[in-house]
């Protein structure tokens, strides 16, 4: 018994089996509480043995044999055998690595192919005019054979005959969509007509394309959207399928997809500056608004990019980003076009100013980076939008961007002139033809996006001049645009995609004109879904708590197990770049973003592509959500992945982690057994996400779930012609230098590899047969329905109704069985369809990580969502063979029982202070030989009004308690006191996580739910207003300002700001006070408190990207195991992770602990100025790319802009509607 603050004595007892071994006249209140747990501690060991028979299980695996080298044989003659072998991990990440390179060396080639094909096929074409009646399949608007014709816009109706209809069908590999994999289909956007010169041309002669395509699909039908995308915007897509819009209006164009964007452009340093003076206030505002946000789209995670708006001054438009370029993240773009609505023109501009702070700030940047003087190979640009350039520039440019007699010009100069009537025209053309840039006039909304995609084939003109080579781009991790929500299953929430991508160049233009030109053919592309990277991971070798993740140059994880881009099943904006730093979490008592030199380390090897290892790391591994957290020590090992710009980690538990159970030839032993029989019944299950075999076609090879897929191809397995064969098979193996295992030569491009058959197959040989291990090892005990051997059991089964018991293994099997029969409701999910994940899921993690405080106990846990009265406790406990001082996680048993039930027996344990001592133990405690009854002293109290009593978990969350709905509440939030108490006497430990991850919500202020009284002579008035407005805008529109006054316009800084609907900004309002009013003559009061009561706000919720924390809190169990905490003379054998506490409480303490997430806040307050240090991390800079060329200044085109032809007739009918 121990003493606290706050008037309160606390009794804690582990549930523990305590043997007193004298008589004794009376018990003290700390003694009865420690025999109320050992009863229930008792009753829940006995049944958790007999349910799941855990040390007949056990005992399979402890028959040792003698020691061999590394590796110890664990033989019995009834069952297979199997050895506990040290892992090296090292050798496993080679063999990953290389089965990742593997699949996307496929890719590449297969892309290589189209871009190859491309190239031949746009030369030979010769465009015949006379032939206009073309046909194609059109992914928008061809018909739907079966279906209803489509519906065409009327402005094409007349070229109907032009669309081919398309016969589809559901194919399994396309996520079940529609598809033709027989030909391809066209997109054209919606800004773009497919009868002009440009767009026939590609259609035409791109369909010689449907040839690859098909080839790539058959020697590599992993393969899903392959893709062509040219410099018009028009796409060609394998296989055809009717466009999925996820909107009502076709938004999409493929120049303005990261990965053609990425293969055309590489790495970026970009400056955009944006004219704030007062002749761009109005409708030029807008437009360069849009314009902007045009340009920002056209950035990805490799770029780097910062926005000044200029009028009398040059200010960063992020005051945080000052003198820096942000990396160019969906989250850093948002900020930005965020802060574009604060814009509010006046006064004049100084495009000096301007231009000199830009070039000062790249010329930092090329120092930086390393680039040599002031040369031009680093890839710079400023982009000016204006509505006009006062005075010459050229002597500014000159200075900070003409060296070696004009031969090198680091930064590119592009110029958008915002407007109908411009000034200086000649000398915007000047600054871009000069500066190898280009200008675009941009009169109108439509054409703001053509004049921004311009900018993209000319920074691609070096890298289409050397013509030779043709570097392979990655992007970063995206959201498919297939994906549909309803076409899914529980264990998928989104699919996330990575794209592999080439150019293509236009190789016919110089070799029959005069004029040099470079043009960019196109981009081919296909997708690679992150999770067909994830099965290639071996993550049951990798093993159960250990896991992978694979990072980017710029330090982005493309997957990891704590990568959460969804909230609410929404994307995030910064979903595709978490940094490292933001998901790893070490346990090194710093605070959020404080990144120690471990960390930092582990990713600079990785964004810099090294091959090595870190070992000892200690680790916050937290998991169920982050609800729960366990200290850990874990090894790192990690290498790049060939020819990406991707690099993979494995991170292992430095203990049990580091040894794996082996198998021998499953298939071979078996020899005359119909492996089918293992697996006999339908409750059990297989790993969902792992491949154990597999046809390479799955059009066709349709199973209704994994489990017959495997029973089919088991089956197979005695086939003579049945072959072991893997997805990729290495056309040119070559063997490790270091480990004896063979890898692929990735040299080289294949584009006639060999083709696969409908029927050809793969299987994981090592996963089926440690399959085919457990299955028979744990067959034996679900073969039959469970019988009791005797009725006190069966009494005991009902007293806690014990319903279901459960085995998972290493190799993904799941097996269980309901004790008094199966579930009535047939339409229910069972066991195995809620957990079939095996290793995966919690009470597996959390019985391993149980192992090391106590290798004999069991884990309980229940569900910490919102309690039902039908809630269910788990009881799960991990089965570790073991020789000598080695041993590894083989499986987990477990069973479940009634919440409610558990919570009666406690209390009718705990209800009363006649102790009788429990003596019906089984299985390897020893009996009390006696049975004595005891009362308790003067002074005890049962659980109930004067004695709280409870039951915890080791993470602190209530099992039973008195109220049920406080069941799993944490313990800290009902009795925080105790909990103090508690913290201060290490019996728990407090472990702060950070999710760098977190949505925060908050109100927006949008409309109220009020209305004003609507009178004729409101009514009038806004008619008056909506006529003026548009008057005004056909003025302005046709510049009618400009014809009278064509100096720029000042306007005074306090005019209204514009703000795009676009963008979301957060407003407060705040209530008026009532004002007194008097009933008019004839009103009634009801009317009056109708009409004029207050307008009440109305909100609307909405998130924000923020940072959290939440302290978890662990359990110090050592202290309540024999020799760490208890006297000898009180030995205890301690069976679970329950923890009971019992108080006498006299009054209330204030004090609260919590586990709910709490958002951090830092000193810098605009967000994301705190995550500025992230900018400054080490990034690797991309290969492969062009920035210049000597033939590039033959090149003349330099830029276009429209001439505005002004009609006297609409002069006069403005200036007459205007003065009436």
């Amino acid at each position: 018994m121990k003493w606290f603050s706050c008037s309160f004595q606390l009794y804690l007892t582990l549930f523990c089996i305590l043997f007193f071994l004298q008589k004794c006249s009376a018990l003290t209140q700390g003694q009865l509480i420690g025999n109320w747990a050992q009863k229930i501690g008792i009753e829940l060991w006995e049944l958790a043995q007999l349910i799941t028979n855990n040390t007949e299980i056990k005992r399979r695996f402890s028959r040792m044999g003698n020691p061999r080298s590394e590796s110890y044989h664990l033989e019995d003659s009834s069952y297979l055998r199997a050895s506990v072998e040290k892992k090296d991990p090292k050798s496993l990440l080679v063999e990953i690595v290389d089965n990742i390179a593997r699949m996307m060396d496929r890719k590449m080639d297969a892309i290589r192919c189209i871009s190859k094909k491309a190239e031949e096929a746009a030369e030979q074409f010769e465009f015949n005019t006379t032939s206009s009646n073309y046909t194609y399949y059109s992914s928008k608007y061809s018909s739907i054979e079966g279906e209803e014709p489509t519906e065409l816009p009327e402005s094409i109706q007349d070229n109907s005959f032009m669309y081919l209809p398309m016969a589809v069908n559901h194919d399994t590999h396309f996520y079940n969509l529609p598809v033709n994999t027989s030909f391809s289909a066209v997109h054209v956007p919606t800004n773009v007509y497919d009868r002009h010169e440009e767009p026939e041309t590609f259609i035409k002669w791109s369909e010689v394309l449907d040839e690859v395509f098909r080839q790539n699909y058959k020697s590599d039908p992993a393969l899903y959207w392959q893709y062509f995308g040219s410099s018009t915007g028009v796409m060609r897509h394998y296989p055809a399928m009717r466009w999925v819009n996820p909107h009502d209006q076709d938004l999409f164009d493929c120049r303005i997809r990261t990965w053609f964007i990425e293969a055309a452009t590489c790495t970026k340093d970009v400056v955009i500056l944006v004219d704030n003076s007062g002749s761009m206030a109005g409708v030029r505002k807008h437009i360069a608004a849009i314009t902007v946000f045009k340009i920002l789209e056209t950035f990805s995670n490799n770029d780097y990019v910062n926005i000044l708006n200029f009028s009398k001054t040059a200010d960063y438009l992020v005051p945080c980003f000052k003198d820096m370029l942000a990396q160019a993240t969906q989250e850093n773009i948002q900020v930005f076009k965020q802060f574009m609505s604060t814009l509010d023109p006046c006064d004049k501009a100084d495009l000096n100013i301007a231009m000199e702070k830009s070039f000062l700030l790249l010329e930092k940047y090329r120092e930086q980076r390393g680039c040599v003087g002031n040369s031009s190979s680093c890839n710079q640009a400023i982009i000016l939008i204006t509505d006009g350039v006062a005075g010459n520039m050229s002597q500014l440019i000159n200075k900070y961007n003409n060296f070696y007699n004009g031969s090198v010009i680091p930064v590119r100069i592009f110029v958008y002139l915002i407007g109908n009537e411009v000034t200086n025209e000649q000398e915007a053309k000047w600054m871009a033809c000069n500066n190898r840039g280009y200008y675009s006039q941009v009169e109108a909304l439509e054409q703001v996006s053509e004049s921004v995609y311009e900018y993209i084939p000319v920074i691609a003109r070096p890298l289409v001049l050397q013509g030779d080579d043709h570097p392979i781009s990655w992007t970063h991790a995206y959201a498919d645009m297939t994906f549909n929500s309803e076409n899914t299953n529980i264990f998928e929430q989104y699919r996330l995609l990575t794209s592999v991508a080439v150019p293509a160049f236009d190789t016919k233009v110089n070799k029959q004109n005069d004029t040099r030109t470079a043009d960019l053919l196109g981009v081919a592309a296909t997708d690679i879904p992150i999770k067909d990277i994830e099965k290639l991971t071996l993550p049951y070798k990798i093993g159960v708590n250990a896991y992978s993740f694979i990072v980017s140059n710029n330090g982005y994880v493309l997957k990891h197990p704590d990568l959460r881009p969804l909230y609410k099943g929404v994307l995030k904006h910064n979903y595709n770049s978490i940094d490292l730093t933001e998901v790893e979490q070490l346990d090194n008592n710093k605070g959020p973003r404080e990144p120690d030199s471990v960390l930092l380390s582990l990713r600079n090897s990785l964004v810099t592509g090294k091959e090595g290892q870190l070992h000892d790391v200690k680790v916050k591994y937290h998991y169920d959500d982050m609800r729960r957290v366990s200290r850990e020590i874990f090894d790192y090992y990690f290498a790049p992945i060939k020819n990406t710009p991707f690099s993979i980690a494995i991170a292992i538990p430095d203990s049990y982690g580091n040894y794996s159970l082996e198998v021998g030839d499953e298939i071979r032993k078996n020899v005359g057994v119909k492996l089918t029989s293992f697996f006999k019944g339908s409750n059990w299950k297989i790993h969902p996400k792992w491949v154990y075999c597999k046809y390479h076609y799955l059009e066709g090879h349709e199973f209704d779930t994994p489990e017959s897929e495997l029973l089919h191809f088991l089956e197979r397995m005695y086939d003579k012609n049945f072959k072991w064969g893997r997805q990729y098979e290495a056309a040119n193996k070559k063997k490790h230098p270091e480990f004896n295992i063979y890898v692929e030569d990735l040299e080289g491009t294949e584009c006639g590899r060999k083709t696969l058959q409908d029927d050809d197959y793969y299987c994981d040989k090592d996963l089926v047969q440690r399959l085919i291990f457990d299955a028979r090892n744990t067959l034996i005990e679900f073969e039959e329905p469970w019988k009791f051997k005797e009725e006190i059991d069966k009494f005991l089964f009902m007293r806690f109704n014990a319903t279901l018991r459960f085995v998972a293994t290493m190799s993904g099997l799941t097996r269980w069985e309901y004790i008094f029969g199966e579930k009535d409701n047939s339409s229910e999910f069972e066991f195995g369809d809620i957990h079939p994940q095996a290793i995966d899921e919690i009470w597996y993690k959390e019985a391993v990580l149980q192992h090391k405080h106590d290798p004999d106990s069991f884990v309980y846990s229940v569900p910490l969502e919102k309690y039902t009265g039908d809630s269910l406790v788990t009881g799960s406990y991990a089965i570790f063979p073991k020789v000598g001082k080695i041993e590894t996680p083989a499986s987990v048993v477990g069973f479940q029982f009634s919440h409610s039930h558990l919570h009666q027996r406690f209390f009718n344990i705990t209800e009363n202070t006649l102790d009788v001592s429990y003596f019906s133990i089984q299985g390897n405690f020893p009996k009390l030989l006696n049975a004595y009854f005891l009362k308790c002293g003067s002074g005890c109290e049962p659980c109930g009004e004067l004695l709280d009593c409870y039951i915890i978990d080791s993470s602190g969350y209530i099992v039973i308690a008195k109220d049920k709905k406080m069941t799993s509440k944490f313990f800290g939030e009902v009795e925080g006191a105790v909990m103090d108490s508690m913290l201060t006497q290490g019996i728990f430990e407090k472990v702060t996580v950070y999710d760098l991850q977190a949505i925060c919500t908050f109100n927006f202020t949008i409309s109220s739910d009020s209305s004003f009284i609507e009178t004729p002579l409101n009514f009038i008035l806004k008619l008056i207003k909506w006529f003026l407005a548009k008057i005004a805008w056909l003025i302005v529109e046709s510049n009618i300002c400009n014809f009278f006054y064509l100096n720029p316009v000042n306007a005074d800084c306090s005019e209204e700001n514009y703000v795009s609907s676009l963008i979301s900004t957060t407003t407060s309002t705040t209530t008026p006070k009532p004002t007194v009013r008097y009933l008019r003559k004839g009103e009634v009061k009801e009317e009056e408190e109708y009409y004029y009561q207050l307008r009440q706000p109305k909100y609307e919720l909405r998130s924000r990207p923020c940072d959290k924390k939440r302290d978890l809190f662990i359990l110090n169990q050592l202290l309540f195991i024999k020799g760490h905490g208890f006297p000898e003379e009180v030995p205890r054998e301690c069976s679970s992770n329950l923890l009971m506490v019992a108080i006498r409480a006299t009054s209330q303490c204030s004090k609260c602990y919590t586990v709910e997430e709490k958002e951090v806040y830092y000193n810098i307050t605009d967000f994301p100025c705190h995550k500025l240090y992230l900018n400054n991390l080490s990034r690797r800079r991309l290969t492969g790319c062009y920035n210049e060329h000597p033939l590039e200044h033959e090149i003349k085109a330099c830029g276009k802009s429209s001439k505005l032809l002004f009609f006297w007739y609409i002069l006069f009918i403005h200036v007459v509607i205007l003065f009436i």
